[in-house]
């Protein structure tokens, strides 16, 4: 505890955001004890396949998830075992549907975006409370990257792409206008399937 103290430093990260498309409508129709029971396998799972690729699991957003690969351990795999990631949580995915659907739950996709860029990366908040995360223009990236991606997509930066050797299949999508940018991004979706 005497050792600790808010603050951050920057480095180069990749963030990944997850969030599973139409939980709305999905807690709307269901007994709360049910879409929190669906909560915990999904997030379970997901956690585990994160830890497998060594990424830090930053938070739980609602029904989302944020990742970050390359802290507070940085290595030179990091942003390819981020998106080695993302293709396994959506490989998962069908799996666990499957055993949804056998126990009468509805099936759910999740929209993936990953990033790589530099960010602040430390414990942020007071000295009574306070998260280790990562914050910044890469986090905001990531984010906006899977806010635009449908349910079984997996969207991520040129960056990205780039810090993980080029090795990764892709498509290229349109440019995407993103808010506080000026210039659009350019997008790759992952071929994963």
């Amino acid at each position: 505890p005497d050792s600790f103290r808010l603050g951050g430093v920057n480095q180069m990260v990749t963030v990944l955001f997850a969030d599973i498309r139409g939980f709305t409508s999905i807690s709307e129709n269901a007994k709360p004890e049910r879409v929190v029971s669906l909560l915990n396998r999904y997030f379970s799972a997901m956690s585990e396949i994160i830890f497998e690729h060594g990424g830090t699991l930053d938070k739980y957003i609602g029904d989302g998830l944020m990742a970050i690969f390359g802290a507070p351990t940085v290595s030179e795999e990091d942003a390819l075992n981020a998106v080695k990631a993302a293709v396994t949580m959506q490989k998962r995915l069908v799996k666990l549907n499957d055993e949804l659907r056998a126990e009468g739950y509805d099936q759910i996709s999740v929209g993936i975006g990953l990033h790589t860029g530099e960010a602040t990366i430390g414990y942020i908040g007071s000295d009574k409370r306070s998260e280790y995360t990562a914050i910044g223009d890469t986090v905001n990236l990531a984010s906006r990257l899977e806010s635009n991606a449908l349910g079984g997509q997996i969207l991520i930066s040129e960056a990205t792409a780039a810090a993980s050797g080029n090795l990764i299949p892709v498509n290229q999508r349109e440019p995407l206008t993103v808010k506080n940018r000026t210039q659009p991004v350019n997008v790759l979706e992952v071929r994963w399937a």
